[in-house]
């Protein structure tokens, strides 16, 4: 009878080796699942931050060449308006005289 018992020790041992084998592949699998979720959070921050420096580098870019585009804008009117007025009194004349002139 000992070795029928000393079979079933053996036995017994196994099975609770299998039953920690089980809980720690199911702890590992939960620790690599929250390393998943770690590596995809990190990510998702890294992506919102390169996003948002590049939607703030751009916006910069862009405010910057509309104030220029604005500030060229502004300079050509100012030019139009100074030559209007000197030169409005010359064309009024010379459009009158050869409208109302060549009647």
């Amino acid at each position: 009878m000992d070795i029928i018992s000393e079979i079933l020790e053996t036995d017994r041992l196994a099975d609770e080796k299998i039953i920690k084998a089980h809980e720690k592949q199911a702890e590992l699998e939960q620790q690599t699942q929250a390393e998943i979720e770690r590596f995809k959070a990190q990510t998702q921050e890294r992506i919102e931050s390169y996003r948002k420096k590049t939607e703030s580098r751009t916006k910069s870019e862009s405010d910057g060449q509309i104030a220029k585009i604005a500030k060229e804008e502004q300079e050509k009117i100012e030019k139009i308006d100074e030559l209007y007025a000197n030169k409005h009194k010359k064309w009024e004349k010379v459009i009158y005289e050869k409208v109302i002139a060549s009647e």
